[in-house]
């Protein structure tokens, strides 16, 4: 993948009804709409990334910075990546093992700010 290696810490638990607001608008490919969209995304879901400039300086986590990252194959599949991690969030019955004893379940907190790596 072009983007192994980017991760965004972001928020997943939201109201449906935001969700619903993500979806319609992926439907619309309006210019507007659009930069509606991956604006709201920035000022209010993304709270951690490590995209950055050509002189490795870190795009901003607000709808402006998102907006200032000129790839935009990388921003909207960052946001793809965000609608599949809320629409798929992590199974509480999948335990994960870290040695040989198991840890706990996540918590909400856990849960409301995934993390979501683009690529292999």
């Amino acid at each position: 993948s072009p983007y192994f290696g980017v991760e965004a810490k972001v928020i997943t638990s939201i109201p449906f009804e935001t969700l619903f607001w993500f979806q319609k608008n992926a439907a619309d490919s309006s210019t507007e709409s659009t930069a509606e969209a991956i604006r709201y995304f920035g000022d209010t879901l993304l709270l951690e990334w490590n995209v950055c400039d050509e002189e490795g300086v870190p795009y901003p986590t607000t709808g402006d910075g998102v907006l200032g990252v000129p790839n935009y194959d990388l921003v909207t599949s960052l946001m793809a990546g965000w609608i599949e991690a809320v629409t798929n969030p992590p199974s509480s019955s999948s335990a994960k093992l870290n040695g040989s004893a198991l840890l706990e379940e996540p918590s909400m907190e856990t849960l409301a700010k995934s993390s979501v790596p683009l690529g292999n």
